[in-house]
C-alpha cells in the first residue's frame, strides 16, 4: 500500500509568498525522502498547488472549513448566555466533535440547510485526513494571539489526528506570543505530544515551548525553511535599489499614520542614496495586500509590477536587486536577508516584534528593528536606511553564512524526522 503524507500549510488560497515557499520546501524535502509516497495538501486553490507543487495532490479546504465548523453549532448563542454556561457547552460540543464525529457531521449539514449554504460534506476528508501515515504541518506564523480564532481549531484538528494515532511533525513553525489561557491550554494538549518541532527562532518560542512541557529534544531551532530557496536564488552581487514593504492589516497595527510617516523619509533617502523604490509584496490577497499597500505608500516612485509575481521565486529576484530592504512583512526580510541583503524592520505590534527580533537572532548584525509604537523621527528613518546602505556590502558574506547554515539546520531536522518515524519509505 502506497504511504500517504498529508501537509497542513501555512495558507489555503496561495497568497502569502512566503507560505508558498515553505510548502515548496516541505514537499520538495518530503518527495526526497519518501519518493514513493503521495503528498497530499490541503489547499483551496488546487489550480495554484499545481504550479507551486506539481508533485502533490490536493486536499479540499473547503471541505476541512466545513468539517472545523461542527465546533460551532451554536454558534453565536454561547455570547447570550452565562459565562459558565457557555464554557459548559462549548466544551461539550468539542467533544462530541473530537469523539462523535459523525453526529457532528449530521449538525453541520443541518446548520447548512438552515442557512442556506452550499453542502459540503467533510467526511472524505475527515477519513484522507486520519487514513494517513503522517501529517507535516509546514510552517506558518498563525500560533499566536493575534490568530488565536484559527490557531484553536488547528490545535482542535491535530488533538483529533493524534488521537486517530497520525503521527505529527512540524516544521518552520513561528509560535507565539501567547498570552490568551484558551490557547495556551490547547498547546499544551497537543504539542508535548508531537514527534518533532522545527522553529523559526528560540528566542521567545523556545522558552514557551519547554514551558509547555515539550521534551527540548524534540525541539530543532532551524531558522524559516523559505530560507533555502532565497537563498538558492541569490544574486552574484548586491543590487543597488531600495525594496519596500508595508503590511497593513490589524494583526499589523498598521494603518494610514504609518504610511504619513514613512512616505517622505523614503523619498529623501532613496534621493540621497541616487537609488530606484521599489515594492517587494510577499502577501497578494486582497485582505491585507502588500501591493496595495506599497501602491499607496509609494505612489509613481515604484515600478516592476507585482502584477508579475506568481511564484516566491518571482518576489525572491525583485528582492535579488535591492541593496537594502525596509518591510513591515516577515517573509520579505527572509527573502533579504537569505540573499545577504540587510534588512530594516517596521514593529507597530508584539506580534511583528518577536518576529523581527527572531530573524535579529538568526541573522545577526541583519536587522534593525524600528518600533512604531513610540515616537520615531524622520531623520531616524532616514539615518537606519544609509547606514544598513553604507554597511551592506561588509555585512554580505556574513548573513549569506548565516543562511547557509540554517539551511542546513532545517534539513537536518528533516532528516532527524525522518529517522523517528517507523514508515516505509519504499512505499
Amino acid at each position: 500500500m502506497t504511504m500517504r503524507i498529508v501537509v497542513e500549510p501555512g495558507s489555503y488560497g496561495c497568497h502569502n509568498m512566503g507560505d508558498v515557499a515553505m510548502m515548496q520546501v516541505a514537499v520538495t524535502r518530503l518527495n526526497e525522502m519518501w519518493p514513493r509516497a503521495q503528498v497530499e495538501v490541503i489547499t483551496a486553490r488546487p489550480d495554484l498547488l499545481s504550479l507551486h507543487c506539481p508533485s502533490a495532490a490536493p486536499l479540499s479546504a473547503e471541505a476541512r472549513n466545513a468539517w472545523l465548523s461542527g465546533q460551532s453549532l451554536i454558534g453565536a448563542l454561547h455570547r447570550k448566555l452565562p459565562a459558565g454556561i457557555s464554557a459548559f457547552l462549548r466544551n461539550l460540543e468539542r467533544e462530541l466533535w473530537l469523539r462523535c464525529s459523525k453526529a457532528t457531521e449530521v449538525g453541520v449539514q443541518l446548520k447548512t440547510k438552515l442557512l442556506h449554504r452550499a453542502s459540503v460534506s467533510p467526511s472524505g476528508f475527515r477519513k484522507r485526513l486520519t487514513g494517513a501515515d503522517l501529517l507535516v504541518l509546514s510552517g506558518a506564523g498563525m500560533i499566536n494571539d493575534a490568530f488565536a480564532d484559527s490557531a484553536c481549531p488547528l490545535l482542535d484538528e491535530l488533538e483529533f489526528v493524534l488521537r486517530a494515532g497520525v503521527p505529527i511533525v512540524v516544521f518552520g513553525q513561528g509560535i507565539g506570543p501567547i498570552t490568551d489561557p484558551v490557547l495556551l491550554a490547547k498547546m499544551k494538549a497537543v504539542f508535548p505530544r508531537l514527534k518533532l518541532i522545527g522553529l523559526r527562532e528560540g528566542n521567545q518560542g523556545l522558552p514557551l515551548l519547554e514551558s509547555l512541557g515539550v521534551p527540548r529534544d524534540r525541539i530543532h531551532v532551524t531558522g524559516d525553511d523559505a530560507i533555502e530557496i532565497a537563498f538558492q536564488y541569490r544574486p552574484p552581487s548586491l543590487g543597488d535599489a531600495l525594496g519596500i514593504n508595508l503590511r497593513l492589516a490589524g494583526y499589523a497595527g498598521t494603518g494610514e499614520e504609518t504610511i504619513a510617516r514613512l512616505r517622505e523619509p523614503l523619498r529623501c533617502a532613496a534621493q540621497a542614496l541616487s537609488s530606484s523604490l521599489i515594492s517587494v509584496p510577499i502577501s497578494l490577497h486582497e485582505s491585507d495586500s502588500d501591493v496595495n499597500s506599497a501602491g499607496r505608500l509609494l505612489g509613481g516612485q515604484g515600478h516592476d509590477s507585482p502584477a508579475t509575481i506568481e511564484e516566491p521565486k518571482d518576489v525572491i529576484r525583485l528582492i535579488g536587486r535591492c541593496r537594502v530592504v525596509v518591510t513591515g512583512s516577515y517573509h520579505s526580510g527572509v527573502f533579504a536577508l537569505a540573499q545577504g541583503i540587510p534588512v530594516i524592520g517596521l514593529v507597530n505590534s508584539p506580534y511583528y516584534e518577536q518576529k523581527f527580533t527572531g530573524l535579529q537572532k538568526q541573522f545577526p548584525g541583519g536587522c534593525r528593528i524600528l518600533d512604531f509604537r513610540q515616537p520615531v523621527a524622520s531623520s531616524e528613518i532616514q539615518d537606519a536606511i544609509c547606514k544598513a546602505w553604507e554597511s551592506a556590502e561588509q555585512m554580505r558574506e556574513r548573513l549569506l553564512k548565516a543562511a547557509a547554515y540554517q539551511v542546513e539546520l532545517s534539513r537536518a531536522a528533516y532528516k532527524a524526522a525522518y529517522s523517528l518515524l517507523p514508515l516505509d519509505s519504499d512505499g
